[in-house]
């Protein structure tokens, strides 16, 4: 039989066809299951999954992926600053604590893997929980990012409606940027070193207009009931989570202005539209997002500028802090960055109120004193023997006490009391206008002020034991000793405050190792009856040859300012120590004793200090005690440096007594 009756010879142009056909079905069902197989892992939310599926075979993802790898994406710093990436004592990886943030199980630590799953979940056509939004609508920053970056590639990526964030534009209608500083609050842990916030300011609006303007801030989520001590320690250690919210900037402005008694400064920022648009978009991805807060570091300040960094991409703000973050020295670096276009500076409620009853006359103060006291009635007789613009001017003091009283006990209470009505009835009759004083602003404002690190070198002679030198190093903030400008002379907050000692013939050591010390000296004048205090915690050593002792001190007081200089502060507390002394054989001690003292500058020169303080301290359960007489002069030539002399006198049981003189140079940085 022929071969040819049998069908057409083997590997002859038919079989061939046939062969070709069968292998580009094959291929073409091999690319089907392929993008079938990525579409379905992206409409579970299985992100990772998806990309490994599209790297398979030939799709749109695959495109995606392979022109972002070629052009480097993941290691641009836009990228970086989207995600939050910052490098640290490990592995470069984001700050963002919130897993639902990321799109790739290892997100927070691997930029490639984020930026591959980003691009496929701009796929997914639903919200992935416990999110909301689509990927597309939520992540808009990185959205338009990558559509940029990637060009006509991501012309393929389905579009999605996104209402919510076109309404969010809409409402806000963002024209400037506006950074706000309430300033420091020592009776506040989460407000020591002061706070930054940003507002979002639209077009031509007036000063009053802008306060209805939404802010940007960030703070830390704390349960109610936590202590102040609970509250101070988790800061410390990250306990508690750090969110961004978006509020109503009357509402934030009223909390420090009426209830936390903080002065605030407003700082418009010098920023495109464009460089707006970046910082809006994010902060609107940023919503969701969750940080463990750390007082000291990653702070409200911090990720502020960490917020601002979309805008600065190439050179972070951020990286200008490693260990410890200020809120004042966040303003430094916007202000060496030229970022502030102008300042302008906002009273608090509390000085505004001194600063009204300082326009009075001393008969006028004891009258609107008596009305708060004993009733408007008290003084009836009295305002009308005086003429009407005086009579307003009390009435005015009155009632702006009033109101503050209300609300600094209940922040959220509406309307008048019966207290307020009467005082306004009385006021209306007068038929006078009122009018206004507002105090003046600080001279310098608070970018201007020194350093908030210090580095110190002094002497000290010892009557009894010669020579002692030393080396001292502060990370942060302000004493009373330091220069007062932009700082205030009521308020020292220090925190790691580190000295190193040298006798002369012994070797050197560590003398004191303070991790936090605050004070609070707000003299009680008129109205105003605040509790002054302070607390101290560290470590010290007396001598090389000495063992460390630990010393917790606390305590409280009352504060008046001096009747000749109204600058100046005298002061008494009454103060608890808590020691564990390993070189004595009572090793645990409780001291109780007292603190007097005044801080005043001659002739109100804002550049001199001068203090003199009494301390004395009795051992509980024996007949120990402790006292001495310190005096000092701080003087300071420039805002960078400051030359302080001291002198001790001290005595204590057992007929020892101490004799001291000291001086050291200041540097400020």
């Amino acid at each position: 039989m022929a071969l040819s009756s049998l069908g057409p010879p083997y590997g002859g142009p038919s079989s061939l066809r046939r062969a070709l056909l069968l292998l580009f079905l094959l291929a073409w069902a091999s690319v089907g299951q392929a993008n079938e197989g990525w579409r379905n892992a992206v409409e579970q939310g299985q992100y990772d999954a998806a990309v490994q599926e599209a790297q398979q075979g030939s799709s749109l993802l695959h495109e995606l992926i392979t022109r972002a790898d070629v052009l480097e994406l993941h290691n641009q710093p836009m990228w970086a600053a989207l995600l939050h990436y910052a490098k640290g004592i490990g592995p470069e990886q984001s700050q963002i604590d919130s897993e639902w943030f990321f799109h790739s199980d290892v997100g927070k630590t691997d930029r490639q893997a984020e930026l591959h799953a980003t691009l496929a979940a701009f796929f997914h056509s639903s919200a992935k929980p416990p999110m909301r939004l689509t990927s597309y609508c939520r992540f808009v920053a990185r959205r338009l990012w990558l559509q940029q970056a990637l060009g006509d590639v991501f012309d393929g990526v389905p579009a999605q409606a996104c209402p919510e964030f076109d309404q969010f534009i809409s409402y806000l209608n963002p024209h400037e940027l506006t950074l706000v500083f309430p300033t420091s609050h020592p009776n506040s842990p989460a407000s020591a070193f002061g706070h930054t916030l940003l507002r979002i300011d639209q077009a031509e609006q007036s000063s009053t207009a802008k306060l209805l303007n939404m802010s940007i801030n960030f703070a830390a989520e704390v349960p109610q009931g936590v202590s102040a001590l609970a509250y101070t320690f988790g800061g410390i250690t990250g306990h508690f989570p750090g969110r961004f919210q978006l509020l109503p900037y009357h509402l934030k402005l009223r909390e420090y202005q009426q209830i936390d008694n903080r002065d605030t400064w407003e700082y418009p920022l010098d920023l495109s539209a464009e460089q707006i648009s970046w910082v809006i978009r994010h902060t609107y991805e940023m919503l969701i997002a969750e940080f463990d807060y750390f007082f000291f570091y990653e702070n409200c300040s911090y990720h502020l500028l960490g917020l601002l960094n979309v805008a600065f991409a190439e050179e972070p703000l951020t990286d200008a802090f490693s260990l410890w973050t200020i809120p004042v020295d966040t303003i430094k670096v916007l202000d060496r960055r030229e970022l502030l276009k102008d300042q302008r500076f906002v009273p608090s409620t509390l000085r505004v109120l001194r600063h009204r009853a300082s326009t009075l006359t001393a008969q006028e103060r004891q009258w609107a004193l008596l009305a708060e006291s004993d009733g408007l009635s008290a003084i009836d007789s009295a305002l009308d023997s005086i003429p009407k613009e005086r009579a307003a001017a009390v009435l005015d003091t009155v009632g702006d006490y009033l109101r503050y009283q209300r609300l600094k006990k209940d922040p959220s209470a509406l309307g008048l009391n019966n207290e307020e009505r009467q005082v306004l009835s009385r006021r209306s009759k007068l038929g006078v206008r009122s009018i206004e004083h507002e105090p003046e602003a600080p001279t310098v404002a608070p970018q201007l002020g020194h350093g908030t690190s210090r580095l110190s070198l002094g002497t000290t002679r010892f009557r009894s034991s010669g020579n002692r030198f030393e080396l001292g190093y502060r990370a942060a903030y302000h004493d009373m000793r330091d220069p007062a400008l932009a700082y205030g002379r009521r308020a020292a907050i220090e925190f790691l405050n580190i000295g190193v000692a040298k006798d002369e013939e012994d070797a050197a050591y560590l003398s004191r190792l303070t991790l936090l010390s605050i004070e609070s000296l707000e003299p009680r004048q008129g109205f105003f009856k605040p509790l002054s205090w302070r607390t101290q915690l560290g470590w010290d050593k007396r001598s090389a040859s000495a063992r460390t002792r630990f010393r917790l001190i606390t305590g409280g007081g009352l504060a008046y300012a001096l009747p000749f200089n109204q600058s100046g502060v005298s002061f008494a507390f009454l103060e608890s120590d808590i020691v564990d002394d390993p070189n004595d054989a009572t090793r645990l001690q409780w001291h109780l004793g007292s603190r007097v003292g005044v801080h005043w500058s001659p002739q109100q020169r804002t550049n001199v200090k001068v203090g003199l303080e009494w301390e004395h301290r009795e051992r509980m359960g024996s007949r120990h005690f402790e006292s001495s007489l310190n005096a000092w002069a701080s003087v300071s030539p420039h805002r960078q440096g400051a030359l302080v002399l001291a002198a001790t006198v001290g005595e204590q049981s057992g007929g020892i007594s101490t004799r001291s003189f000291g001086v050291e140079w200041r540097w400020y940085f």
